[in-house]
């Protein structure tokens, strides 16, 4: 009885030796705070993951809820680097600098918005003109009839339209690029609002009446992503992620940023020039975004 009570203490008492040298360990992390973008989601947990396996001490903390999420923690001190896939706005700069901050923008990829259907859907493109018709406030298409098809097990034919909610870039993006001033920058009031990308793809991946858009690395085999005019006249372009550069003419192509207040210094610079180089750019493309230089990953 004696010696089990001793063995069982000394296994407790390894444990807790255990336990403390892994919390110790947790501790000395250096941690770089990461909040931001949605759509960049995918690719800042998979530089983060690949990351930490060459700098162990290095404890990166990733978060989303959108772009604007992300620049308000930069702004209020909460976060070392904001995603975004958008500038800065004007408020915000004015802001930072009420503040005392200096954010620095880093460019750090490019990302292609898709605008995705159900895959039964039996539309292969849509133009700009069309696009703003149907998300645009007072455009006047309201049915998958009124571009001349119908989707099947859509029953009444009646269009859902689905966004990201306020706080994404790619809203913002969108807003501005497709639905811009001839519907003076305003969506229509019954859109459908997701949380994430994930959840928009998903949601019309389930429902066949629906289109949406966001970042083509949530691309998934139930749903299309169309091919786009951005002028009427035009011939259609698709998305190609493995043969795409900063230079592809795909019409909706934008940059992906993190901002840093300020020149990063220390652990937080030597994992953004890692991000940038040829091994973390490699990363991004084998995510269906686009490096921002061209890179051999073979």
């Amino acid at each position: 009885m004696d010696k089990m009570r001793f063995d069982l203490i000394r296994i407790g008492t390894l444990f807790v030796c255990l336990l403390s040298t892994s919390l110790l360990v947790q501790a000395q992390r250096i941690p770089i705070q990461n909040r931001g973008s949605d759509s960049m989601a995918i690719a800042v947990s998979a530089w983060s993951e690949a990351y930490q396996k060459i700098d162990p001490d290095v404890g990166i903390a990733v978060s989303g809820g959108g772009s604007g999420t992300g620049i308000a923690a930069l702004i209020n001190g909460l976060v070392d680097i904001a995603n975004a896939s958008r500038p800065l706005t004007t408020k915000e700069r004015m802001l930072a600098k009420k503040a005392q901050r200096d954010p620095i923008e880093h460019i750090v990829g490019y990302d292609a918005v898709a605008i995705y259907l159900h895959k039964d859907n039996p539309l292969m493109a849509l133009s700009f003109t069309q696009l703003g018709g149907l998300f645009g406030r007072g455009g006047t298409t309201k049915k998958w009839t009124d571009l001349g098809i119908e989707v099947p097990g859509c029953k009444d034919q009646k269009i859902i339209l689905v966004s990201r909610q306020s706080s994404s870039g790619t809203y913002a993006y969108f807003r501005k690029i497709v639905i811009g001033e001839k519907y003076r920058n305003k969506y229509k009031p019954e859109i459908l609002s997701t949380q994430s990308s994930k959840d928009l793809v998903e949601l019309i991946g389930n429902t066949p009446c629906a289109i949406g858009y966001s970042s083509y690395a949530y691309h998934t085999p139930e749903v299309k992503a169309v091919c786009l005019l951005q002028q009427d006249t035009e011939s259609c372009l698709e998305y190609a992620a493995e043969n795409a550069s900063k230079e592809t003419t795909y019409p909706l192509i934008r940059p992906l940023y993190m901002y840093t207040d300020g020149e990063p210094n220390g652990k937080i610079k030597t994992y953004i020039s890692w991000v940038l180089s040829k091994e973390g750019q490699c990363v991004l493309s084998g995510l269906n975004y686009t490096p921002v230089d061209e890179v051999n990953c073979q």
